[in-house]
């Protein structure tokens, strides 16, 4: 039934596209329970087996985080239930903070450097204080993203990348530095779209922290907190929540639970594209890269299968 929804035939063994799309007709046509989606893959697992074919990889890294953010529906309101109100930034929310911005009474560069952080924030799920400074008159050059740290490369297909190097990120104890690579996705919130469009008005200066505002200063996370405060409470109002620079990372599994596999949900995912500078991460990089193109073409044949 899922092949003849999808108009498509599942290659055996099963690739990870191929599941991907299998677990999104689970959820979203069946409207079946993570649980009830992982004991549907055992079933296929059981069934290459008897088909003589050695046991599959069923459930890749990106096949978990999208059940275990399934699961996280399943139970709720899981930030009430903890008592944190912040409310994960969805790619709905994301379209109305653009609005927001563009009717927000502030220089065109400023409106468009917060643009630019809050795309980056979203596709790569990065700690706020990752992308801006703690404050506004210092900032150490051993911890705050410098202009030199952010490059943008092309493939061969014309695909751009932005590669974010943080020197000193929470999650390393080794004093490493990781590269957190973020994918284009040519769609309305795209994060090198509007990075580009902000570098080519207002060129940042080598040494110094990349986000700055017109007049020099180096946005802040707290400035960040309450330009979204003022900009989007009353979408907050109608969540009975909050949302912070932090609605930012927690949309993960929330973005993963819920939506499809088209490249920007799968941006949205986080880290998992990303890689160690040294070979740190276990997943190698070309690894990671590769899933993102498979899921990036599994979005492109749901967008034809809409259209017929």
């Amino acid at each position: 039934m899922c092949q003849a929804d999808y108009k498509t035939k599942f290659e055996w063994p099963m690739r990870t596209k191929d599941v991907l799309l299998f677990v999104h007709w689970l959820i979203h046509v069946r409207n079946l329970k993570g649980g009830t989606v992982n004991s549907y893959l055992s079933g296929v697992r059981q069934l290459h087996i008897m088909k003589g074919m050695d046991e599959p990889n069923l459930r890749p890294e990106i096949v978990k985080m999208v059940i275990k953010g399934k699961v996280h529906k399943d139970k709720g309101d899981i930030p009430s239930m903890t008592g944190d109100t912040r409310l994960p930034m969805t790619r709905e929310l994301m379209k109305v903070l653009k609005d927001k911005i563009i009717a927000w009474d502030q220089t065109w560069n400023d409106k468009m450097l917060v643009w630019t952080v809050c795309t980056l924030a979203f596709h790569g799920a990065f700690r706020i204080h990752e992308l801006l400074c703690k404050t506004e008159s210092f900032f150490d050059p051993h911890y705050s993203l410098l202009t030199e740290n952010v490059t943008i490369s092309s493939d061969r297909q014309g695909k751009r990348t932005i590669h974010v190097k943080l020197n000193c990120p929470k999650e390393q104890r080794n004093g490493k530095s990781v590269i957190v690579d973020i994918f284009e996705s040519g769609c309305s919130i795209c994060p090198i779209k509007a990075f580009t469009r902000w570098t080519a008005r207002q060129v940042p200066t080598t040494g110094m922290p990349l986000f700055r505002q017109q007049n020099g200063t180096p946005l802040t996370g707290k400035k960040l907190n309450s330009i979204l405060d003022t900009l989007m409470s009353e979408e907050a109002k109608k969540g009975n929540g909050t949302i912070t620079t932090h609605s930012f990372r927690i949309c993960i599994a929330s973005e993963l639970g819920t939506l499809g596999f088209e490249d920007e949900e799968v941006m949205a995912a986080g880290r998992w594209s990303s890689r160690a500078f040294e070979g740190y991460m276990r997943t190698p990089r070309t690894k990671r890269a590769s899933i993102a193109k498979k899921i990036a073409e599994l979005g492109g044949r749901r967008k034809r299968n809409t259209k017929n």
